[in-house]
């Protein structure tokens, strides 16, 4: 999720092109309320988002038992130190946005 439309329209056609099912969100308000309904194999999150931040959500995440093990990659303009299993700087290559999501659903299909 990013809270800039165009952001999320490139990163799900990049990702949609490589084979993934995608859903979107403007913030990590809207992304917990998604995720509760369907629970996803790979979270994407900006840092910077209004209403709930990345870093929010992902403390948010990590503290459910539900959602404690879904894997999230952080895709930021902003470096911080955070509870994301992986993270990309943006600007980014579409290839390496790929080859993250890749690498952090290792052995799970794509759905």
């Amino acid at each position: 999720m990013d809270d800039e439309p165009d952001i999320r329209f490139m990163m799900r056609i990049i990702l949609e092109r490589a084979g993934y099912q995608v859903a979107e969100a403007s913030n990590g308000a809207a992304a917990i309320e998604a995720i509760s309904l369907s629970r996803p194999d790979l979270v994407l999150t900006d840092l910077m988002m209004p209403v709930m931040n990345g870093d929010r959500l992902i403390r948010a995440l990590r503290a459910d038992p539900e959602t404690s093990s879904i894997p999230i990659l952080m895709v930021s303009a902003v470096r911080n130190q955070t509870v994301a299993d992986a993270g990309i700087d943006k600007p980014f290559e579409p290839h390496r946005l790929v080859e993250a999501v890749s690498k952090l659903l290792q052995g799970k299909p794509q759905t």
